[in-house]
């Protein structure tokens, strides 16, 4: 009920929003005498403002720009490779990509955001690297009758892209999929598997959240299963193609994320009025950009919510030895061949530091040298994935751990 009187309000707004674009576009109007005055500049960004908190935001497109390799611009062309009902596969590749460029499969997380929250993460790769992404859809748009998708589910997805992108592929972890991605190399090792991965790159992932555990791990202790289905979980609404499917609502991850920094997100806004008001488009249209795409969210299958939330956050079952796929109890010692990199930033204050690098700890068997760790200084949860901090300091490391496994393999 509370799911659809969300969407009833999202609903109601729209004639609301319709004629705030519609003042705004006259108060902006070049033929409006006012518009380029600093009076009439912070009135359209008053404006726009309370659009912007009112409207829908869909899921933005990936749309890569020619990346530039020697001096000269690329093409990227992007493919969906395999369509699956809460998944798809999409390859990025830039014209004159040598055919023997490592192969990358970045799997993205599933919480709340579309994977295109990261698109300059992936972005970084372009010009060197042949680009796989998760792409992972909105469960309120698939339909009752694919069936269930949890935990188990998520880690199958993984293994089955693995192997369909074929042998001597790297594989990046985002976040809350380090741990899924390890459960994969973990029983992908264990059964010989060819198509393991080479290389696996984890970064801001809660691998063993014990570890250095932060205020949102400890609140999670206290967190009920009766109480989330009353506050977390809800039913999709008739208008959507999901209707019928219990699930874990976008809009309440974000607002959850939103709470960590409301006084950030809110000075954010503000300046964002004070750029417009005097005349500053280049810093008001990196707000956009940001808010576009952080602002667009997705819903997440009850289950793989619930299961995540008890194997990741409760009971840490991979870094205890309980994780179970397939039947069988997962062994990080069975990964013995496969180098690990783990990222953290020191400010994260969503995967504090520690809890990814403890992937080393549960592989045993994995030789010390092929064991990496880097903290980058300066940088939050979101800095370790997008802006320069990670353009020149956390890829670039990235790619040389990437490189030196690749020719280790060919050794």
């Amino acid at each position: 009920m509370q799911y659809q009187t969300y969407d009833l309000f999202r609903q109601a707004m729209k004639p609301v929003n319709f004629s705030l674009e519609l003042t705004h576009n006259l108060v902006s109007s070049d033929k409006n005498p006012l518009a380029k005055t600093r009076f009439g500049r912070l009135h359209s960004a008053i404006l726009e403002s309370s659009i912007r908190m009112l409207k829908h935001y869909p899921k933005q497109g990936f749309l890569y720009d020619d990346v530039k390799v020697d001096g000269n611009l690329h093409a990227v062309k992007e493919k969906i490779l395999v369509e699956k009902p809460f998944a798809n596969l999409i390859r990025f590749r830039r014209a004159g990509l040598p055919e023997d460029a490592p192969k990358v499969l970045f799997v993205s997380a599933l919480s709340g955001h579309h994977a295109t929250l990261s698109r300059e993460t992936f972005e970084e790769f372009l010009p060197d690297h042949e680009v796989y992404i998760t792409d992972w859809l909105d469960a309120k748009e698939v339909p009752l009758s694919e069936g269930r998708f949890g935990f188990s589910e998520y880690i199958s997805y993984v293994v089955e892209f693995l192997e369909l992108i074929g042998p001597n592929v790297h594989m990046i972890g985002l976040c809350q999929a380090a741990v899924p991605a390890m459960v994969a190399a973990a029983s992908m090792s264990k059964h010989e598997n060819s198509a393991r991965p080479k290389s696996m790159t984890l970064i801001a992932g809660p691998v063993d959240v014990r570890i250095n555990s932060n205020d949102i791990i400890k609140r999670a202790k206290y967190i009920s299963q009766q109480l989330l289905q009353i506050v977390a979980l809800h039913k999709v609404p008739k208008r959507f193609a999901g209707v019928g499917r219990v699930v874990y609502p976008g809009a309440l991850q974000l607002g959850g994320f939103m709470s960590l920094n409301m006084s950030g997100h809110i000075e954010k806004h503000v300046q964002f009025i004070k750029d417009i008001a005097e005349g500053n488009i280049d810093e008001a249209d990196k707000h956009r950009e940001f808010y576009d795409e952080y602002f667009a969210v997705m819903d997440a299958t009850a289950e793989f919510y619930l299961e995540t939330l008890e194997r990741v956050f409760l009971d840490q079952h991979l870094p205890k030895g309980l994780m179970i796929y397939n039947g069988e109890r997962v062994d990080c010692g069975d990964i013995t061949d496969i180098p690990i990199l783990t990222m953290e930033g020191e400010d994260d204050n969503m995967v504090s530091v520690g809890m990814t690098q403890a992937a080393l700890y549960i592989c045993p068997n994995l030789p010390d040298a092929d064991k990496h760790f880097h903290v980058q200084e300066g940088v939050g949860h979101y800095g370790i994935f997008s802006g320069s901090r990670f353009r020149n300091e956390v890829a670039p490391k990235i790619k040389a751990f990437i490189q030196d496994s690749q020719q280790k393999e060919r050794a």
